[in-house]
């Protein structure tokens, strides 16, 4: 009797078989970097055990319930707006966008310049034009950088009164001349890539960034929209961090110095590609000088923020990037 059971390519054997030893590799590697992270940061653990060791757990319960609910409607809302900028490729539900987005956060992780990303991103794409969806990351990845811009001069505004430095002053100048500047390219975004298509360095790419031109004014108030909304909350959350830790000063000004964080994370590259803790210490400090309260206490509030905001969705992305097929 003939066996009419079709037999499975050997190439496409082959290839399960590699992407299986590719997704152990990647597996073992993010627990190896998330280990030596918090090894480099042992001084930061102990810092954070002693504060929550000071402060009242039971008081400040509904604070650590509502900070981890907005954990999953940051991301969430991230997740939405891949969903949307995925549509010029292919339609694909918000629970894959979601997962997409934790597995791109994951590999870019482990990844220098956040590059992993992309990757995780795109793995949950079927069509062939995958390679399109680079530009829509690029074009959320600006929004949201735009976003964050706007809120950093807001931000300066509120803070204006206390004694800023130089380097501050000049800063708040720069972010002016980026929004003039984003607005003039949003206007002429047609012409622009136009004219960019004469360079060969640009025809190189331009498979990959045509979705960027395929927006229309609706979509782009859409992505913003979503944009702000996890700003707010990215803001927010930090915002009931730094009450938990006991800094003393008033909700505003503490919600300002949160944007000013954000912005400082933003339009500074981590010196450690393997996270920008660094970048956010460095900044929450800067800022906080300008008020008396504990530095610790600073430090120990933006480390507990990239645990909760960061490691755990990393590790999440990491179980569901071994699952994925």
């Amino acid at each position: 009797m003939q066996n009419t059971q079709e037999t499975p390519p050997k190439t496409s054997i082959l290839s399960e078989k590699l992407f299986l030893i590719i997704k152990w590799v990647v597996f073992a590697l993010i627990f190896i970097i998330l280990f030596k992270t918090l090894q480099q940061k042992q001084e930061n653990i102990y810092s954070l055990i002693r504060e929550f060791q000071g402060i009242s757990i039971q008081e400040n319960l509904h604070y650590l319930v509502f900070i981890i609910g907005l954990i999953i409607l940051n991301w969430g809302f991230e997740a939405k707006k891949w969903q949307i900028l995925a549509r010029k490729i292919e339609n694909i539900t918000f629970i894959d966008a979601y997962q997409s987005v934790l597995v791109g956060l994951t590999l870019g992780f482990i990844s220098p310049a956040n590059l992993g990303d992309f990757a995780g991103r795109l793995m949950k794409l079927k069509s062939k034009n995958r390679s399109e969806g680079i530009g829509s990351i690029l074009l959320g990845n600006g929004i949201q950088f735009y976003v964050s811009i706007i809120f950093g001069v807001i931000a300066y505004g509120v803070i204006s009164s206390k004694n800023i430095s130089i380097f501050d002053q000049i800063i708040f100048c720069l972010l002016i001349f980026i929004l003039i500047l984003g607005v003039f390219v949003f206007l002429f975004r047609q012409r622009i890539t136009l004219f960019l298509s004469d360079f060969q360095w640009v025809k190189r790419y331009e498979n990959h960034l045509k979705a960027i031109t395929e927006f229309d004014l609706r979509e782009f108030r859409t992505v913003f929209f979503w944009s702000v909304l996890r700003y707010l909350t990215f803001s927010i959350q930090f915002v009931f961090v730094l009450i938990i830790f006991q800094i003393d000063i008033s909700l505003f000004e503490l919600w300002a110095i949160s944007c000013l964080v954000l912005l400082f994370k933003t339009i500074i590259p981590p010196i450690n590609f393997l996270s920008d803790l660094g970048v956010r210490e460095f900044s929450a400090l800067h800022f906080f000088s300008l008020y008396s309260v504990q530095t610790s206490s600073v430090v120990t509030a933006t480390f507990f923020l990239w645990l909760i905001n960061i490691l755990l969705p990393v590790i999440v992305g990491g179980f569901l990037f071994f699952k994925s097929k």
